[in-house]
């Protein structure tokens, strides 16, 4: 069994932390159903969930849930051949000026992705910091946005720009 743990720390109350990680994690877990409505919603213990991305299926339950404390998965990632069993639990702590969360994942592999390890010890370490850093996102939109009553216009993901240079050749513009 692999064993991976990750921390991050956040200027927040350990209830909004909390939240914002139940809904990162619900994104692509649980959030399609009806039950869960986002803001307020707890997933039940022993709630089952699948969910496909291209090749690599994502079959998992909700093993425990202590609000605002702790969140544990079980998972089975599965891209055929390779069988991934991974527990993904996030344990919150209260500290003086905000929030601790520790993220700790261990997984098991079969013979198939035992041979790949390096690639999936990578792709488990990625969604791990990729986790954290959607929390830290969320918990920041969630901050900003309390004294806003509502916000008209479309959201753009980065606030520059870039400016392309455009050349024409033959009559069909070229970018560089």
């Amino acid at each position: 069994m692999f064993h991976q743990r990750h921390e991050a720390r956040y200027a927040m109350p350990i209830t909004a932390v909390f939240g914002s990680v139940v809904q990162v994690l619900g994104k692509r877990r649980w959030a399609i159903a009806p039950w869960f409505d986002g803001d307020n919603s707890l997933p039940p213990v022993g709630r089952r969930y699948a969910y496909r991305n291209g090749a690599l299926v994502r079959r998992g339950r909700v093993v425990e849930c202590s609000r605002p404390v702790l969140l544990t998965l079980y998972e089975s990632l599965i891209d055929a051949p390779c069988r991934v069993r991974l527990r993904l639990r996030s344990r919150l702590e209260p500290l003086d000026s905000g929030t601790s969360v520790l993220l700790d994942a261990r997984y098991e592999l079969n013979g198939p992705a035992y041979l790949n390890r390096r690639h999936w010890r990578g792709q488990i370490h990625g969604h791990c910091c990729r986790l954290l850093l959607a929390v830290r996102a969320k918990t920041l939109d969630a901050h900003a946005g309390q004294g806003v009553a509502a916000v008209s216009g479309q959201k753009i993901g980065r606030s520059t720009m870039t400016v392309t240079k455009m050349m024409s050749v033959n009559g069909k513009p070229s970018f560089k």
